[in-house]
């Protein structure tokens, strides 16, 4: 499925209110693909102006976010890396995050030169990822049919701060990740308070609208399962008592 039909998939079997964005790691700015020419506080940032625009960020574009630019794979210049490391100490010193979980805090592990963001619909290139805000009922969806939810594999749990964390759990698992997010992706990616931040990996594109088309219908059919259920409770006992 090409990204337009995807994205039109997406948006119309989930009604997004939001629609999808596509990123792809380079180590060249792509021929056409225009370079953002503007400063933006986080890696976050970028996602909501992908929505409406095809832009190539620098590695250099994100290390106003050090965390973000880390975790997204960016090798950090020694200035940048000692602002990193004040960072995650402020983070500790206030408790927003526990000194045993900086080790483990998911990053890309190939380093880049830079990444190409967009519109899913218009995207030139194959995504890496593909980033959206959806609802618990458009999450429960998109991760019955990919096989998050699966009780006979290892449970996935649901990600916290930072939200960009979602992006290297995704690609190594090649598997949706869900993220509640964090207070920086909230503020500088105006994220919905009511949304949660699902990013799936682009080895999980294809096939992905057949798949969806499949698990709503089998919603379909438990929705009328339930209801039929109910109905029968509800004639049961309303019926006089012998």
């Amino acid at each position: 499925m090409a990204n337009a039909e995807l994205a039109a998939t997406l948006q119309s079997r989930l009604n997004l209110s939001s629609p999808p964005v596509a990123l792809t790691l380079v180590q060249e700015p792509p021929a056409g693909v225009p370079h953002l020419d503007l400063a933006l506080p986080a890696s976050c940032a970028f996602w909501r102006r992908a929505q409406t625009e095809l832009f190539f960020a620098t590695a250099a574009d994100h290390f106003h976010c050090p965390l973000g630019a880390h975790v997204m794979g960016f090798a950090l210049p020694e200035a940048k890396m000692s602002e990193l490391m004040a960072e995650v100490g402020r983070m500790c010193e206030v408790t927003y995050v526990r000194e045993e979980e900086v080790p483990r805090v998911p990053r890309i592990p190939q380093e880049h030169a830079g990444a190409v963001y967009g519109p899913l619909a218009s995207f030139p290139l194959t995504p890496d990822a593909v980033i959206l805000w959806t609802t618990p009922l458009q999450a429960m969806v998109l991760s019955e049919c990919s096989g998050l939810v699966n009780w006979a594999d290892t449970q996935s749990t649901i990600l916290g701060r930072p939200g960009c964390a979602a992006i290297p759990q995704a690609l190594s698992r090649e598997q949706p990740a869900l993220s509640f997010g964090c207070v920086g992706m909230r503020m500088f990616s105006e994220a919905p308070g009511d949304q949660f931040l699902l990013v799936l990996p682009g080895k999980l594109l294809h096939g992905l609208g057949d798949d969806l088309f499949v698990t709503l219908e089998v919603h379909r059919q438990m929705r009328e399962y339930y209801l039929h259920r109910a109905a029968n409770l509800t004639r049961a006992g309303s019926a006089p008592s012998s």
